[in-house]
């Protein structure tokens, strides 16, 4: 396993360590992307970087290079050169060590850093959310999770991912407006300006056109559809409006269940957060809280905790 900055990113001229100086870097990683921040012993923010996908669950490799490649950039735009990692505290927050298989390969990992944590993307960013401190959070984008921390237990809800999990997400409320069209082109419903919609969006006309169209969408593809549903949700179409009232049911279900966990702040989160944050009744809106600051912070926030509570 890699373990040292590659090379385009290690090549510092002029870099410096200062040796006695601690460091401190969050790492936010997902399917896609890690982005990395560092900030100084006081406080202040050095650097951010962005590197390639970081999800252990589907390339250890890759996820631990990525790691690296962010860490060693944000330090080399500060002016610090490859050495300066062992003076980093480090908190790395991923997609997929929820799998006890990949958490369990990133725990072996012989890092160059000072202090390493391992933790889920999930945590970092419901500690950034609420700016350090414990709460809640519902992440509602291609797909679906609530998370909460409370009195230093995780609490993991609809994280169970596509079809199985993931209501209310991008990812559903696509394959639930193909669902119901797929019923009006059967004859069982219906047309309704919603599933003429999608037809003429996917350049169909019968069910065997939408299922071969279909056949191998995943996650991401039937989140591509989602805009459709929430504009059509908007002209009160029928089969746009039951779709959203599901998703809107389950949402608030999500944050019944983080109160009871006793999370006392919540927050959402995602692409599709606005737009379900404004069709939540006042009774759970309003108890909504804001988004302080980014999953990296948080993980920033983890790492000065870890070295608060590991320091002689």
């Amino acid at each position: 396993m890699a373990s040292a900055c590659p090379k385009s990113a290690a090549s510092t001229t002029g870099g410096t360590v200062l040796r006695k100086q601690q460091l401190f870097i969050g790492i936010d990683g997902g399917g896609t992307k890690c982005r990395a921040r560092l900030e100084s012993a006081s406080g202040h923010v050095l650097a951010e970087a962005l590197s390639g996908p970081a999800n252990p669950a589907t390339d250890t490799e890759q996820a631990i290079r990525s790691v690296l490649d962010a860490s060693c950039q944000a330090l080399a735009s500060a002016g610090f050169s490859e050495s300066a990692l062992g003076n980093c505290q480090v908190v790395v927050g991923l997609a997929g060590v929820n799998v006890p298989s990949a958490l369990t390969r990133m725990e072996q990992w012989q890092h160059p850093f000072a202090q390493i944590k391992v933790t889920t993307d999930l945590h970092i960013a419901c500690v950034g959310a609420h700016g350090g401190l414990e709460g809640g959070i519902v992440i509602t984008g291609t797909g679906t999770s609530a998370f909460s921390t409370v009195a230093g237990t995780q609490h993991l809800f609809s994280a169970q991912g596509f079809p199985l999990g993931d209501r209310a997400s991008g990812a559903w409320l696509g394959w639930q407006a193909v669902c119901a069209t797929l019923d009006v082109l059967d004859g069982l419903q219906p047309p309704s300006g919603l599933t003429q919609a999608l037809c003429r969006t996917l350049a169909v006309r019968s069910n065997m056109d939408l299922v071969a169209c279909c056949l191998h969408y995943k996650a991401v593809d039937y989140a591509v559809l989602a805009p459709l549903v929430l504009q059509w949700h908007q002209q009160h179409d029928t089969k746009a409006m039951a779709i959203v009232e599901l998703g809107l049911t389950y949402i608030q279900a999500l944050l019944q269940r983080l109160e009871q966990t006793g999370a006392n702040r919540i927050a959402m989160l995602g692409g599709l957060a606005p737009a379900w944050s404004q069709l939540l009744p006042d009774s759970f809106s309003q108890q909504l809280s804001p988004v302080l600051s980014s999953a990296e912070a948080g993980a920033v926030a983890l790492a000065r905790q870890l070295f608060m509570e590991t320091s002689p």
